[in-house]
Parts: C-alpha cells; sequence; structure tokens
C-alpha cells in the first residue's frame, strides 16, 4: 500500500502544480483579453472619426458640386442671353458722362467687369480727346 498511497501523494501534487499552472495562464490570458479590449475600443473610435470627417467631406463636396452646377447654370443663361438685352449703348452714354461703375451695374444691369472697361475707356477717349485739344490749342 506504501506505492499506493505514494502515487496518490504525488498525483496530488501535481494536480496542485497543474492547477497553479492553469491559473497563471488563465490570468495571462485575462490580461491579453483587456489589452485586446483596449485596443479594439481605440481603432473602433479612429474608425469612427475617420467615418465622421468622411461624411463631412462627402458634404462639403455636395456643396461644392452643387455651386459649380449653379454657377454652370448662370454661365450658360448668360451665354444664351441677346447682347441687345444689355443697354450697351445706354451704359456707354453714362460712362462718357463721367457715370460711375456702381452707377453702371445698378442702372444698366452690366457685370462689373463690363461697367469699369467701360469707364476705363471713356476716360482714356476723354483724356485723349483733352491732350489733342490741347495740342491745338498751343499750336
Amino acid at each position: 500500500m506504501a506505492y499506493s498511497e505514494y502515487f496518490i501523494v504525488l498525483l496530488g501534487v501535481f494536480n496542485i502544480i497543474l492547477l497553479i499552472f492553469l491559473l497563471r495562464l488563465l490570468n495571462q490570458i485575462r490580461a491579453n483579453r483587456y489589452a485586446y479590449d483596449k485596443q479594439i475600443k481605440l481603432l473602433k473610435d479612429e474608425v469612427s472619426a475617420l467615418c465622421a470627417g468622411a461624411a463631412g467631406l462627402g458634404a462639403h463636396l455636395n456643396m461644392i458640386e452643387q455651386k459649380v452646377k449653379r454657377l454652370l447654370e448662370r454661365q450658360d443663361q448668360l451665354d444664351l442671353r441677346d447682347p441687345s438685352d444689355r443697354s450697351l449703348d445706354q451704359a456707354s452714354r453714362m460712362a462718357r458722362k463721367g457715370a460711375t461703375v456702381e452707377e453702371l451695374i445698378a442702372t444698366c444691369g452690366l457685370v462689373r467687369a463690363e461697367a469699369e472697361l467701360l469707364t476705363l475707356l471713356h476716360r482714356a477717349q476723354v483724356e485723349h480727346e483733352d491732350d489733342s485739344s490741347l495740342r491745338v490749342v498751343s499750336v
């Protein structure tokens, strides 16, 4: 019987060592799981931030596309507009009389660039006429 008691004690010690090993392994697994859960949460937060940024970018892109569409429609309208609709003759007369750019825009419906061009042309023309009249007077 000494062998069977010795064998039982040896089996008990082996079970205790195995139990300690399994408990340490379980603690290590729990620690790893905690670290993985933490990393997964971090990655989820990053993905959420990227999705939110992509949604914001999509909305911004949509807004830009709408602006481009409106500009293209406006350009088409301007291209189809008959030049006689704009009273360039009236604007030219007003510019010769010294009307400002804002007056030309408000009265004749010109685009700012057109009004500025007319004002510059007529100002240059008046200055040229003044220079030539001074020459004639001085001769």
